[in-house]
């Protein structure tokens, strides 16, 4: 990690110190309260723990609300910006969940040309949109669980909505 995270842990360790002090709290306390070793507790105070569960152990102890990191002034983005390709594939997911997945379209499964063919009746997709982009968007779906998928002759998978299974 950074050295910014270690910084925000630093101030969630600090923060989290504070609280136990002004509860008149022991680090014996904690330790009885969270069943975190001495030598833990002193890491998450320091800031040097990087077991995000020890912080909210402690922090349930102290009753420490950790529900936002708005505290710590900790910038909500990544350390790395997706490259354009990944933005791209992004684009297609969202309306291949919303129209194909979200949709009762593969109830009864659907090959990937299929998808692509009804995308493109949606008008949804350029028509230079690849089959491989779709399948690609099509095996991260099943690998999230919101798709599944049959083998048949030929190779092709058939993809079936999970929809059933999982609500979003």
């Amino acid at each position: 990690m950074n050295s910014s995270g270690s910084k925000y842990r630093e101030q969630i360790g600090a923060k989290l110190r504070s609280h136990r002090l002004k509860l008149f709290l022991s680090i014996d306390d904690i330790i009885l309260m969270t069943e975190i070793s001495k030598s833990s507790v002193l890491k998450v105070e320091k800031g040097i723990a990087k077991d995000i569960d020890l912080y909210i152990e402690y922090a349930k102890a102290v009753q420490y609300p950790l529900e936002t990191l708005l505290d710590f002034r900790i910038p909500l983005k990544p350390l790395n910006e997706l490259p354009k390709d990944r933005i791209e594939s992004l684009k297609l997911t969202s309306k291949i969940r919303e129209h194909i997945v979200n949709t009762n379209f593969l109830n009864k499964g659907k090959t990937v040309a299929e998808i692509k063919e009804e995308l493109l009746r949606l008008k949804l997709v350029p028509k230079d949109i690849t089959s491989v982009a779709i399948a690609g968007v099509m095996r991260n779906l099943k690998n999230d669980e919101l798709v599944s998928s049959e083998e048949t002759t030929g190779r092709k998978a058939i993809y079936i909505s999970n929809l059933n299974q999982y609500k979003y």
